[in-house]
């Protein structure tokens, strides 16, 4: 028998699951509820945009909950065994950058960044760099159109860039001492995998994608030129990200020794390379071509997968274009909302409304600008 671990870091906790291979039966549990802040994000009265995370509760929600988790699973289980867990998965929330030394070693935990929030993890729903992204994307459309026309033509302040340099702007010491910026999706499996060197750290191209603005046809990020318009310092540090970002065929790792004396399980258990939590939602749902997944939460993602075979033309109105971004072989789309009252609006509209949608999705809006689940929704038809 062999058994997997999921770990789902969410906007307030960080989730841990065993999984049975041979059934898929959940066998064991544990919630670990982030301590920093006000429901685990850390805030600030004066600034509602501010929303920053600790990675401290993230290493220790890690170990907390998979030991938990685990626990039960002897408890429910007994054919269980730490020895026939063979791998472990890790999703989070996203864009979520954590500034980083050259050891790999969030600022955040340094004593010289103790007390400074932006030493911290930028939360995905951190919104202070709002005018970094609009010039970010007045910038590009006029120098290097391509590198938004993937994600609607429009670069969001959630997004991994716009964060980056509001910290720069704010707090040049925090940026000049990054050596670099990595995601938490793959922070995570870095830390269970043992990689120190943050140029060694597999980056997931779910996270990369239109977050980071990476795409092979332009040969992965942004490049040193265009970012040096934005500001010399982020061309310096493009460098000191990475060159190529990896699908889920690809690992991110093996369970280093330190890890697994922590958590009580053997070295050696392979760590899939991390992911957006809701991309692997709907790999956990069975995403399939023709077929759009609403994934509800404190915002909402409309998302759809189109074959690879075939070259997939930028979508006006679509968030996120990205091969791989959620599962190998396919075109990942997704169009994002700010909050599901939008789809309980259409569900009041009743019978009408719902032939309308799939009119538009199968046919056009008619010069009606669509919304991001039609036009997921048609690129899944056509």
């Amino acid at each position: 028998m062999a058994y997997t671990i999921g770990v789902d870091y969410g906007t307030n906790s960080v989730r841990a699951l065993v999984v049975d291979c041979a059934n898929g039966k959940e066998i064991g549990t544990h919630v670990f509820g982030y301590p920093s802040g006000h429901q685990g994000v850390i805030i600030d009265p004066k600034d509602p945009h501010l929303a920053r995370q600790h990675p401290a509760d993230y290493l220790a929600g890690l170990e907390t909950s998979i030991r938990e988790a685990l626990k039960q699973a002897a408890q429910n289980d007994a054919q269980f065994a730490p020895e026939k867990v063979i791998g472990i998965g890790v999703d989070t929330t996203g864009s979520s950058p954590i500034p980083v030394d050259a050891n790999g070693t969030p600022l955040a935990l340094l004593p010289a960044f103790k007390d400074n929030p932006n030493a911290l993890c930028w939360l995905w729903k951190d919104h202070t760099s709002v005018d970094e992204a609009q010039k970010i994307t007045e910038t590009a459309l006029a120098h290097r159109p391509q590198y938004v026309a993937k994600c609607g033509n429009i670069y969001s302040s959630e997004w991994f860039w716009a964060k980056i340099w509001h910290c720069l702007n704010v707090d040049a010491g925090v940026f000049d001492a990054a050596d670099s910026w990595v995601e938490l999706s793959d922070y995570i499996p870095a830390v269970l995998a043992g990689v120190k060197n943050p140029r060694d750290i597999k980056r997931g191209v779910c996270a990369a994608g239109h977050k980071a603005m990476y795409c092979g046809e332009w040969g992965g990020l942004p490049d040193e030129e265009f970012l040096s318009m934005l500001d010399p310092r982020l061309g310096k540090l493009r460098g000191r990200l990475y060159d190529k970002a990896y699908d889920l065929n690809a690992t991110a790792g093996t369970l280093c020794a330190e890890w697994a004396g922590k958590l009580g399980l053997p070295s050696g258990i392979v760590i899939a390379i991390g992911a957006f939590d809701v991309h692997l939602g709907c790999v956990g749902v069975g995403i399939r071509e023709g077929v759009v997944v609403k994934a509800m939460g404190t915002s909402t993602c409309d998302c759809g997968i189109v074959s690879n075979s075939k070259k997939l033309a930028d979508i006006p109105g679509i968030c996120g274009i990205v091969d791989g971004s959620i599962l190998p072989g396919f075109y990942g789309l997704e169009a994002g909302q700010s909050g599901g009252g939008r789809h309980f609006q259409m569900v009041r509209r009743g019978g009408l409304q719902r032939r309308r949608r799939i009119a538009w999705a199968a046919h056009g809006a008619n010069g009606r600008a669509q919304t991001g689940a039609e036009r997921v929704a048609r690129a899944g038809l056509e």
